[in-house]
């Protein structure tokens, strides 16, 4: 009750501060969802995506060295439902995120790896990838998050008012990748980055 009291009031403040209009619901039983990041209000923006009865039943991948600890990282574990990973091992296991959508969680993360320049999208890991071909029927959505950029870039504290908006691509599925074997998770992490650079050119999600 007390997560979904919070994104009811996220969306609220969403709403009045950034004149914020979510992009349609995504009402699949379940599915992945895949975004450029450019802030820390990225993630308030994605779960929108979610009606407020599904959040319970949403995760969000994040980084451990930043949400293990403090006020922000009791929060983020407490609103968000946090998947927490190690960035700065080279041998990151993908196993807790496995293991969240084996339980039929929806999952939410940012191929990036961590939060770019404003403005300026990294090349995707590959991690994507692999969590679309191991679990083939499950739709990927690429999200482009227009204008989030400008309210809270990397090193800002406080957040300034632009309008942002989330546009939500076709969903690609790992089932269409399985036939080109050990390239299938190259090819689908490009075609992710593909679409959201495409969609986001003059935006946060351009290169």
């Amino acid at each position: 009750m007390l997560r979904v009291l919070l994104h009811a009031a996220s969306r609220v403040f969403l709403t009045l501060a950034f004149g914020f209009t979510p992009a349609r619901p995504l009402e699949d039983a379940q599915c992945i969802v895949a975004a450029n990041h450019n802030t820390h209000l990225d993630t308030l923006a994605l779960c929108r995506l979610f009606p407020l009865r599904r959040v319970n039943s949403v995760k969000v991948v994040a980084a451990r060295d930043y949400f293990d600890h403090g006020i922000g990282g009791f929060f983020g574990r407490m609103a968000f439902n946090l998947i927490l990973l190690d960035r700065r091992s080279a041998r990151t296991s993908l196993e807790p995120v496995e293991e969240a959508l084996r339980q039929g969680f929806s999952v939410i993360l940012f191929p990036e790896g961590t939060r770019g320049e404003p403005g300026v999208m990294r090349p995707f890991k590959r991690g994507i990838g692999k969590l679309a071909l191991d679990f083939p029927e499950l739709p990927v959505y690429p999200v482009c998050l227009h204008g989030i950029e400008k309210t809270l870039p990397k090193g800002g504290r406080l957040p300034v008012p632009f309008t942002i908006r989330t546009e939500v691509l076709p969903p690609v599925f790992g089932k269409d990748f399985l036939h080109a074997g050990q390239q299938g998770r190259k090819l689908l992490t490009a075609r992710l980055e593909e679409h959201i650079r495409a969609a986001g050119a003059g935006s946060a999600c351009r290169s």
